[in-house]
């Protein structure tokens, strides 16, 4: 199947300027018709799947770039090297992602009793400033490790 770039857009719900921009990046390569519009097909629509799903989990555009280039070519053992340390690198990164989360619920779950008047703020803002200087500190320290990893996204 085939779509245009207005028709792969709406379906993916990326906007079509983000899909030039891919094309110019050399990560997807719609094919081009006579007239020079750009048709997309089933396997552009996997790499824009796969593209959306690595940038949720906060890929940058270059590593993923490289994640798609080892599908295409033929596998060599530097290839494979740099995809297991993307891979390994980002995994670390997110389970500290994970676990920051989970103590930003327990934090929430601490503070709900409230809301309902069972506890009171002041009467535990003692334990609700520790436990939020505590995942601060956690959140600030996994940022430092991925900036010091050289993976602190900004694209």
């Amino acid at each position: 199947m085939e779509w245009t770039i207005h028709q792969i857009a709406m379906k993916t719900g990326i906007p079509k300027d983000t899909l030039r921009y891919y094309d110019k990046l050399g990560m997807i390569s719609p094919k081009r018709h006579e007239n020079g519009y750009r048709y997309y097909d089933d396997n552009d629509l996997s790499a824009l799947q796969y593209v959306t799903v690595m940038k949720y989990a906060q890929f940058t555009l270059s590593d993923i770039k490289a994640m798609l280039s080892l599908s295409c070519d033929q596998p060599t053992a530097e290839c494979n090297e740099i995809g297991k340390r993307i891979l390994t690198t980002k995994v670390t990164e997110l389970k500290q992602v994970v676990a920051n989360y989970q103590n930003i619920i327990g934090l929430l779950e601490v503070l709900l009793p409230m809301i309902d008047g069972v506890e009171t703020y002041s009467s535990n803002q003692e334990r609700i400033e520790a436990y939020v200087k505590q995942v601060y500190e956690d959140i600030r320290q996994s940022k430092i490790t991925q900036s010091s990893n050289g993976n602190e996204n900004k694209e």
